[in-house]
């Protein structure tokens, strides 16, 4: 089986690509610039082959798809999003690979999307439900992922959960309930969607973690990895709400999932998709106490954490 990873060279599509090759099978990673990428080393050192191509040149897709069975694509121009990257790639470049893949005669499509729950209007909304549907008509064998919000980014001082530091923010009023997911068990998903027969040709799996929690369960649960008392800083829906309103396609869209996220995004039946696939699904809890462990001791000096 040849496998195509489109977006190998982000931290999710990586993973994948390095899970599928470890596993003997025939994976190559869509890179622009080729071998010359800074980020095409590491896959080559894992027995992943180089394939040239650009989603921002449709051009370039037919070449880099010919032979290939599967492809699986995470490729997002977030969280930049520079140069209307929104559009150009998590749109017109992911359409242009539907197509060209339905064009060589690829089998089979995996698409990490996000959440279905998640329907806040927004540049990155549109781009990954038009991209749904191109697939759901497609000819091909079609699997849609659709994880729940990342623990690792949306518990992280990325955006403003830092217990390094003694703080955590909240996005309206952190009492609806999130099933926060491991992008570590969301590559694992992917890359078993990969080789999976499913028994529908057209198959959508709704994906989140063993519990879904409010954003103040999970303050208290890292409050207890941490041995440390939080402090809040809270950003209120009707801020969110006038940042949904910018004309720039990167700040309506972070608005919309902060939007998405307060209002909650409890993701029914994961833990039987879980078990369906053969993933143990990481805990919040879990995902705490190494992020403790990988920061100790910064908590007990930070100044805010008294």
């Amino acid at each position: 089986m040849s496998i195509l990873i489109v977006g190998a060279t982000g931290s999710v599509g990586g993973e994948i690509a390095r899970k599928l090759a470890s596993r003997g099978l025939k994976v190559a990673g869509l890179v622009r610039g080729g071998s010359a990428h800074p980020k095409a080393n590491p896959l080559t050192a894992a027995g992943v082959t180089i394939v040239q191509g650009d989603l921002e040149k449709p051009d370039s897709l037919g070449p880099a798809v010919k032979n290939v069975e599967t492809i699986l694509s995470t490729a997002t121009s977030m969280p930049t999003g520079a140069d209307e990257g929104l559009r150009r790639v998590d749109l017109e470049g992911t359409l242009a690979l539907i197509d060209a893949a339905q064009q060589h005669g690829v089998k089979k499509f995996v698409y990490v999307s996000y959440s279905g729950n998640v329907r806040q209007d927004s540049p990155l909304e549109t781009a990954k439900r038009e991209c749904e549907a191109r697939l759901q008509s497609s000819a091909m064998e079609t699997v849609v992922l659709r994880p729940s919000y990342f623990m690792e980014m949306w518990l992280s001082p990325v955006l403003g959960f830092d217990p390094a530091n003694g703080s955590a923010r909240i996005y309206g009023s952190g009492n609806a309930k999130v099933s926060y997911i491991s992008a570590f068990d969301v590559a694992e998903f992917a890359a078993i969607a990969a080789t999976k027969k499913y028994a529908q040709q057209h198959t959508v799996l709704e994906m989140g973690g063993p519990q879904a929690l409010s954003q103040l369960d999970a303050v208290q649960i890292f409050e207890r990895a941490w041995n440390t008392k939080l402090k809040l800083d809270s950003v209120p829906e009707q801020a969110l709400q006038e940042q949904h309103k910018s004309p720039d396609p990167l700040q309506k869209t972070f608005a919309a999932l902060m939007l998405a996220y307060a209002k909650g995004d409890s993701v029914d039946g994961a833990q039987s998709v879980a078990r369906a696939h053969g993933v143990s699904l990481r805990s919040v809890g879990q995902h705490a106490a190494d992020f403790a462990n990988q920061n100790k001791g910064s908590a007990a000096t930070s100044p805010s954490a008294s």
